[in-house]
């Protein structure tokens, strides 16, 4: 129990007083806290809530105006429900000006004031009416029907989307509430226990009373306190999510930052590092820097867009993960941290991938020849084994990435390429995972740079 009330405390801190607090369990996006987009969404509505406010009261100052100077039977109320209006209006004015002006913090401070203001207008009004009309009986201001325009204050939180500024009006109302009653108590006001006296007559039954105007303000109070709170919680749910999904869409195709949102287990997996068995793809334009010195550098940067646009859908579309890209080459991974269920459906969804991208390459160089453009060739290099995957780098700069030989051995396989007159190159370990109709031809035992024995390597036939 104590562990929820401090979770619903460090919440409210988070969003209220322009700090960023603690969250804890799972509430906020990012590291316990809440994120700064969300934090600004619900600064937003606030905002927005101030504004409607602003809106409300100039139209209950207008309807206060013109019925005081034209309900009052005497030229004293009406010069009087001129005053209130009057200073009612100055202070709508300023928070007007302040809305224009976009004065944040002060804003949000005044709206404390116009809350007091609020209540100091209503408690002012049935004071008023009881000093000319019923000097003699305080109950009638106790059962005066303008007592409910006490609870507009508390309601108009819910418009305000801020928690401190609810608690702030339910604790004015209960000061002006035992107020009230105190007043009454010390001048001797007429009380009764007969039910049909209170109702009809000029007597009060204090616990009666207090009962409604104590517990009815509580009530309402706690309701609108815990839809501000479940409001907060699912923008931070929201936010959460989508920031989860923001980071995995940079990796993962649609349908599978979906199955892993649905399942829970994306951050964990993301920051916790861990061996994993993969199979990493590296692809590679062929005399790239040859081709880009001929070239516009707007028609360079439009051809890898498009050539990584099609090399993307290919990873994705094989459950696969692309981890970078490095000028003109993209470093795809499979088996992490989602894998397709075993390392060697993995491996061949790497080789089903690069199979795709030749594919779409091809019909990708038939439309650049029918524009009289040079054709595109890339080598592309796969390797299967253990290595690292996680988070790496310093506070604020993290990258999700692969390191390990396996990673190593797969760019110089694709290296490879130009020299062994091939544009699809795998290793051993990759070439004997793989079926029909996935077909390979034995390239030879290479030296690769960085390893003491040499490795057999295969041609992918496509």
């Amino acid at each position: 129990m104590v562990r929820k009330f401090r979770k619903l405390y460090n919440l409210l801190c988070a969003v209220q007083g322009g700090k960023l607090s603690p969250v804890g369990g799972g509430l906020s996006p990012v590291g316990g806290k809440l994120s700064p987009a969300v934090k600004e969404v619900l600064l937003r509505e606030e905002e927005n809530g101030t504004r409607t406010m602003l809106i409300f009261r100039v139209f209950f100052f207008i309807l206060f105006l013109l019925g005081g100077l034209t309900a009052s039977p005497s030229l004293k109320d009406t010069f009087s429900n001129f005053i209130f209006a009057s200073l009612y209006g100055v202070a709508i004015f300023l928070q007007g000006l302040l809305l224009y002006k976009k004065k944040a913090r002060a804003l949000r401070r005044f709206n404390y004031f116009l809350v007091l203001a609020d209540y100091i207008l209503f408690a002012a009004l049935n004071i008023f009416y009881f000093i000319h009309y019923s000097p003699d009986n305080f109950n009638h201001v106790l059962k005066s029907p303008y007592m409910i325009l006490f609870l507009i204050p508390i309601l108009s939180t819910l418009v305000q989307f801020r928690l401190t500024l609810l608690f702030f009006s339910l604790a004015i109302q209960l000061t002006v509430v035992f107020a009230l009653w105190g007043y009454a108590h010390l001048s001797h006001a007429p009380t009764t226990t007969v039910w049909k006296e209170y109702i009809l007559g000029n007597a009060i039954i204090y616990p009666a009373w207090l009962g409604v105007w104590i517990l009815f303000p509580l009530a309402i109070a706690s309701l609108l306190g815990y839809a501000i709170f479940r409001s907060i919680r699912m923008i931070s749910e929201i936010g959460k999510t989508e920031g989860e999904r923001k980071e995995l869409a940079r990796y993962f195709s649609p349908a599978v930052v979906d199955a892993i949102i649905q399942k829970d287990s994306t951050l964990p997996q993301l920051k916790d590092g861990k061996r994993h068995q993969i199979a990493v793809l590296f692809a590679d334009i062929r005399s790239f820097t040859t081709l880009s010195e001929k070239m516009p550098v707007t028609e360079i940067a439009q051809m890898l867009s498009e050539l990584r646009q099609f090399q993307i859908e290919a990873v994705f579309q094989n459950d696969g993960m692309v981890d970078k890209f490095m000028g003109d080459a993209i470093m795809a991974v499979f088996g992490a941290p989602h894998s397709s269920g075993s390392f060697t459906l993995d491996v061949q969804n790497a080789v089903r991938a690069g199979l795709s991208m030749h594919s779409s390459l091809v019909k990708f160089n038939a439309a650049r020849e029918a524009k009289g453009e040079i054709p595109i060739r890339f080598g592309i290099g796969i390797h299967a084994g253990e290595a690292f995957v996680g988070n790496l780098g310093g506070a604020g700069q993290l990258e999700y990435t692969v390191i390990g030989d396996a990673v190593n051995t797969a760019s110089r396989i694709e290296h490879l390429c130009k020299k062994a007159q091939a544009d699809f190159l795998v290793s051993e370990t990759v070439a004997l995972h793989l079926t029909h109709p996935m077909e390979t031809q034995k390239i030879g035992r290479v030296k690769i740079r960085g390893r003491e024995e040499l490795m057999t390597i295969y041609k992918v036939i496509h």
